[in-house]
């Protein structure tokens, strides 16, 4: 005996599809759906003939455009009765035009001001939290999920999803994640990596020659886009990202990479015009505070003094003996 698929249930079907071939379902939406296909027999039914349409309408589209006399002879399951032309249309509109918009690049921006600190969810189970005076932009598509990053500094907390890779873009290289934390910092033309959970790739598709280099945890790596500045160095996993709870770690990086760090808090508020100062190696922890309190403790820690200028920035210079 046919079973009489109504224009209700053949939307509802429809609208299960479309979420379940998506890229957020979830695992309760597959519990939501197999509840709702042991409800009544018509919700299986429905759901194969939804499914069948989708895989044959999209055949069709990608041969040929799709004719009204093709439409009309799409073959239907035995024991099935369509309730009217109008639920065949709802169907295939449904499960195909729900199901092509759901393929569409979703396309996102993400800036923060000066001293601010965002953390941004994605659909996909990523979390991204910006530091100050950062500008990225985000690009998921069906194949892949991409992320641009125009200046600052972002901690990437990576949602899985091994059927679309995530990629970080920066400074004229692309960073892949495999399954990991990691965070990545812009500071002017060089990017430094630092990896606190899982592995990430570097690499420069657009430079023959110049090879792929893998990171796992406790790890980071320097680089500028024609070159990798430095040998991979050992670093605290634990304190990769420290930066989101007010805490800077340093294990002999350069005097100006903390102070870049410090001006994504206070602006170009913090200078060190001396080269050799700035290239001066630094270990150390520091919790931030107001700025004339920070620049206080590198006084305490530093062979460093301050001096304000005229515009009420700091320079720092070399303290005298």
């Amino acid at each position: 005996m046919a079973i009489e698929l109504s224009e209700q249930v053949l939307r509802e079907a429809s609208d299960w599809f479309a979420r379940l071939d998506g890229d957020d379902a979830t695992a309760e939406d597959d519990l939501r759906l197999a509840d709702w296909l042991a409800a009544r027999p018509e919700n299986r039914k429905a759901y194969d003939f939804v499914s069948d349409t989708w895989r044959i309408a999209t055949g069709a589209f990608e041969m040929a455009p799709v004719r009204r006399s093709n439409i009309r002879r799409l073959p239907l399951r035995r024991g099935i009765a369509v309730g009217g032309g109008l639920a065949l249309a709802a169907a295939i509109v449904a499960a195909v035009g729900i199901k092509l918009h759901s393929q569409q690049p979703r396309v996102a921006q993400y800036r923060t001001a000066v001293g601010e600190i965002r953390t941004v969810p994605l659909d996909d189970g990523t979390t991204l939290t910006l530091n100050g005076a950062t500008a990225l932009n985000v690009k998921f598509t069906h194949e892949a999920r991409e992320l641009e990053i125009a200046g600052g500094e972002v901690f990437v907390s990576v949602g899985k999803d091994p059927a679309r890779p995530f990629r970080v873009h920066a400074g004229g290289r692309t960073i892949e994640d495999i399954g990991t934390a990691f965070d990545v910092d812009m500071k002017g033309q060089d990017v430094d990596v630092a990896v606190g959970e899982g592995m990430v790739m570097i690499s420069t598709p657009e430079t023959p020659g110049t090879g792929k280099v893998v990171l796992g945890k406790g790890q980071a790596l320097t680089y500028a886009a024609d070159r990798i500045l430095a040998a991979p160095r050992t670093v605290t996993a634990q304190q990769v990202g420290t930066w989101r709870v007010g805490i800077l770690s340093y294990d002999q990086m350069p005097l100006e990479w903390l102070v870049a760090d410090l001006n994504h808090q206070f602006g170009d508020s913090i200078a060190v015009p001396d080269p050799d100062l700035a290239a001066m190696p630094v270990t150390l922890t520091l919790r931030l505070h107001d700025r004339d309190t920070t620049v206080g403790t590198l006084e305490k820690l530093l062979p460093v003094h301050s001096v304000p200028d005229a515009s009420g920035a700091v320079v720092l210079v070399r303290a005298k003996p």
